[in-house]
């Protein structure tokens, strides 16, 4: 099948003197219009809205403006870690960024933000020792104050989730922080003076000067008026003199929602913000300041579409290598970075791994596709991996939720593929989901303190409870099910293809997710389940209190370690570099 017919977008890694900074640079189709550096939002809801921010940027190439997004220090596929990272420190990033764009472009640079991204840029422009040819704010966090303590609300949410805990409270984390305590939250570790900058933060002492600023704030519906609080703060700027326009669009906010969502309106508003008058220049040369190390990017094809992914390929590489699938609605690094971090702990044992976005995902062109659809992305992926990595024999697939699902729907039909790891797998049925919540859920439910607690006080749904327990019941135990279907279940499609795949598997299950709960139930459902797992070829390995996505840092080391172990134990060809030791963190 041919190739796409356009060019990709480059990835990179830009140095700076906080280290390396994954960027990708969307190209101008034709003479460059316009330059934007976009400034992405914080933790997870950077992952969210990794696709519409991928969209914007290729409708901003192709009407001539080019577009640099870059990974902050600590985020996404950037050097350093989280807890590492500073408000200032990313500021400094933004300059970095800015003068790189404006080398490769001739153009003063304007700066694209979203969420705390946005209050981010407006403090950087303050600041900045360029002009700021415009600012583009999406959907901008106005008080940093209130945002931090929607992000503290994370971690109680866990704890009740999680640990059954009450009685913590928002001023309680609060105060950890102010005596000087990181605090991990939702997987990412906060450190005080990243907290206290946010704390700091509002754009009501930021009104923007000397350049136009649009910005678009999403609304629920078309005829819902501007939140009070926005139409406060324009006013505000609009008497300072800010040559501020305001543009009211109706979508999802698709930073936070549970799917990958998108919203059409947002990308005709950026599309009307350069006009067919503005000027253009041509591109210069590539400049400098770009790394090529350990940790490069990678663009390649997959049916007419360019996927982005990162590849580590550490100085004297291991014959078998590993490809991250990713899964659920998530990008190649993975919630709290996961996937970044395991590829990292992973190099530097000698073993190459290579992240990619499917379709549709992330940085990646396309349409979205169900993981049970991915086969051609791996495919693309796997002769992308090769390709990059010479002398590389064989590869594990490791994979989340549907992404190790997929993962091993995929094995059986290609010969490079010698073994899986498989991260609690999606194997969801209605029955089997009400079987593990009866189960696992109910019964910690039933040895929590706390409901007692409520049931004494009289503050207990008997009637609610009762019912939702009979709905899965009636779910789990019912009779009426069809004994001969069209398609295969998903459980008996997955016993298939590791019952045809002949490589090793390494199956590790979270102990307080039902994802893996009702993975693990399988075996007292299904002989031909219990046999396969029983058998020499698998692993199996419980990590008793862990979440699906082992946000912790101690569930994660543990992931991590295990993988590397096995792989260096299990791998059918020895290595082209000594057994390096290995250790976590």
């Amino acid at each position: 099948m041919p190739g796409p017919r356009h060019a990709p977008a480059e990835p990179l890694f830009l140095d700076t003197a906080g280290g390396a900074r994954f960027c990708l640079f969307h190209r101008p189709a034709g003479p460059c219009r316009g330059a934007l550096v976009y400034v992405h939002p914080f933790a997870e809801e950077m992952n969210k809205s990794r696709r519409m921010t991928a969209l914007q940027a290729r409708a901003f190439a192709a009407r001539g403006v080019a577009v640099l997004q870059i990974d902050l220090a600590g985020c996404g596929d950037s050097a350093g870690e989280f807890v590492d990272a500073r408000w200032e420190g990313w500021k400094a990033d933004l300059a970095a960024a800015c003068a790189w764009l404006a080398g490769r472009t001739g153009r003063e640079v304007g700066l694209w933000g979203l969420r705390l991204g946005a209050l981010l840029a407006l403090d950087y422009a303050r600041e900045a020792s360029h002009p700021v040819e415009r600012l583009l704010l999406w959907q901008p966090v106005t008080n940093g104050a209130a945002f931090l303590t929607q992000f503290l609300r994370l971690r109680l949410a866990g704890e009740l989730l999680h640990e059954q805990k009450e009685g913590s409270s928002t001023q309680a984390l609060r105060a950890q922080l102010a005596a000087g305590i990181p605090l991990d939250v939702a997987g990412y570790a906060l450190h005080p003076a990243l907290a206290a900058a946010i704390d700091a933060a509002g754009a009501a002492s930021m009104p923007p000067r000397g350049c136009p600023v649009h910005w678009c704030e999403l609304l629920a519906a078309p005829e819902r008026p501007l939140p009070p609080a926005v139409a406060r703060l324009a006013e505000d700027w609009r008497a300072q003199g800010v040559d501020l326009h305001l543009h009211p669009v109706a979508g999802p906010a698709f930073w936070q929602t549970p799917e990958i969502a998108e919203a059409p309106g947002l990308l005709d508003a950026g599309g009307a913000l350069y006009g067919a008058d503005a000027g253009a220049v041509a591109m210069r040369a590539p400049g400098g300041m770009v790394r090529d190390g350990a940790e490069r990017g990678l663009a390649f094809a997959c049916e007419g579409d360019w996927l982005v992914g990162v590849l580590h390929a550490p100085a004297r590489p291991r014959r078998h290598g590993v490809l991250i699938v990713v899964g659920g609605p998530q990008v190649r690094t993975g919630s709290h970075r996961q996937f970044t971090l395991l590829a990292r702990a992973l190099a530097a044992a000698g073993i190459p791994v290579l992240r990619f976005d499917y379709r549709g995902m992330g940085d990646s062109e396309g349409e979205p596709r169900t993981f049970d659809l991915a086969g051609g992305d791996i495919r693309a992926a796997m002769d992308a991996f090769f390709a990059a990595v010479p002398g590389l024999e064989g590869v594990t697939l490791w994979g989340l939720c549907d992404g190790a699902t997929a993962a091993s729907l995929y094995a059986p039909g290609d010969a490079r593929v010698r073994g899986l790891a498989l991260l609690n797998p999606w194997v969801r049925t209605e029955e089997g989901a009400a079987r593990a919540t009866i189960r696992h859920y109910y019964g910690r439910r039933l040895l929590n303190p706390a409901l007692w607690k409520k049931i004494a006080g009289g503050r207990f749904d008997y009637r609610g409870a009762a019912a939702s327990f009979m709905s899965l019941a009636l779910n789990a135990f019912s009779l009426k099910r069809q004994v001969t279907q069209a398609r295969a279940s998903l459980p008996d499609r997955m016993l298939a293809s590791l019952q045809d795949f002949d490589g090793e598997v390494l199956v590790m299950l979270s102990g307080a997710d039902l994802t893996a709960q009702e993975f693990s139930g399988l075996s007292s459902v299904s002989s031909k389940w219990a046999q396969l797992l029983r058998g020499a070829r698998v692993t199996q390995k419980i990590l008793p209190k862990a979440d699906h996505t082992c946000s912790r840092p101690e569930w994660h080391d543990r992931i991590c370690d295990w993988t590397c172990c096995w792989l260096l134990a299990h791998a059918r060809q020895e290595s082209a570099a000594p057994l390096p030791s290995f250790s976590i963190r």
